[in-house]
């Protein structure tokens, strides 16, 4: 019995492929294969395992290859590509893009991903009360239309006091009064106009008169004010592409593509370390739109339904993904050659299809 369960474990372990993360030297003939975690295409899982788009493309070629590695984790692109300059490791994994700059210092694999930029924003356009007092407030509105409160306040009382003496059949209380005033003081601002006639005499009418007047000027006030501030609010939330991005402010993800791109056109851009930092402030109207790889942004959006996100325009800024490896590398050769047997398999449209809907 101790022999068969011996073997089961034996063959257990070769039918299951694992992972090794680095934690002392390789051994020999072991790849270090060094790793920059950025889903979708590098996924650190609860357990310390990793998946993701490349990596499952490197696993199926470790497979195919038969090539014993282990895996070191990178904090970031540089890192990654300065290891792999200095041969610390044989091989980078992550969504790299393929640069003139970087193909200086390392050379690339057969590109196994082709994408570009697009944004992303806010799909919640709706209005709402907090979102409307931030705009009078912003634009100076705000504080005129508390006094104009204010103004309303006194008016009623001073209608009290004078049509308590000028209309007979005003209320004689004066809680009933006021609020006899009050409400038709507001029935003016809000419809600019009141049924009620006023007192018989000239003072009275005087005060109706002037009633009307100051109602109608309120409403055209705060009609004319809250319909620029909805006005501006709805324009700046028409972004439809890149070219609607100008005055804007863009949140880019520091250190990639996006932010270089950004910069060069003079937006108005914000840094995050992380998409789903970016998110978060995109989320809380911080900042009105995202540029970053169409892939992670479209990826992000299909794993968080529950946030107001989504993605508009065409992609833009072309670029692709590919593996690095140090300068000469025997590795390189043997690995494009790998990369085309899977893309000619189907392999990787599979892997577009289960990561990203689409192949």
């Amino acid at each position: 019995m101790k022999v068969t369960a011996f073997v089961c474990l034996i063959l257990c372990a070769l039918v299951v492929p694992t992972q090794v993360v680095a934690q002392s030297p390789p051994k020999p003939n072991q790849l270090t294969i060094g790793i920059f975690v950025r889903p979708p295409f590098v996924i650190k899982k609860p357990n310390g395992e990793y998946s993701g788009f490349a990596i499952e493309l490197w696993e199926k070629i470790s497979v195919d290859k038969q090539l014993p590695f282990i895996y070191r984790e990178f904090q970031g692109v540089d890192p990654l590509i300065a290891a792999t300059v200095s041969g610390e490791i044989d091989l980078a994994i992550t969504d790299m893009t393929v640069t003139a700059t970087r193909f200086e210092s390392v050379d690339f694999c057969t590109p196994f991903f082709h994408a570009g930029l697009r944004v992303m924003i806010n799909a919640d356009r709706r209005h709402s009360i907090v979102r409307l007092l931030h705009g009078l407030r912003d634009d100076g509105h705000l504080p005129l239309i508390g006094l104009l409160a204010g103004a309303v306040v006194v008016l009623t009382i001073v209608a009290t006091i004078v049509l308590r003496k000028t209309d007979e059949t005003f209320p004689t209380q004066w809680h009933h009064g006021f609020s006899h005033s009050f409400y038709h003081v507001v029935s003016v601002v809000m419809t600019g106009k009141s049924n009620y006639k006023g007192g018989q005499g000239p003072i009275g009418r005087i005060l109706a008169a002037f009633w009307i007047i100051s109602g109608v000027a309120l409403v055209a006030y705060i009609t004319s004010s809250v319909t620029s501030v909805m006005t501006a609010q709805r324009l700046q939330n028409e972004i439809s592409g890149p070219n609607d991005l100008g005055g804007k402010f863009v949140g880019v993800i520091t250190d990639t593509p996006s932010a270089d791109y950004a910069a060069q056109r003079g937006w108005d851009i914000s840094r995050f370390d992380d998409l789903p930092s970016a998110a978060t402030a995109l989320v809380a109207h911080d900042i009105q739109a995202i540029v970053f790889d169409a892939p992670a942004l479209q990826y992000f959006d299909n794993a968080h339904p529950e946030l107001p996100l989504t993605e508009v325009g065409p992609i833009f800024d072309p670029h692709k993904y590919a593996f690095a490896v140090p300068k000469g590398s025997p590795n390189r050769m043997p690995l494009n050659h790998a990369l085309l047997k899977l893309e000619e398999a189907g392999f990787v449209t599979a892997l577009n299809v289960r990561y990203f809907g689409t192949d």
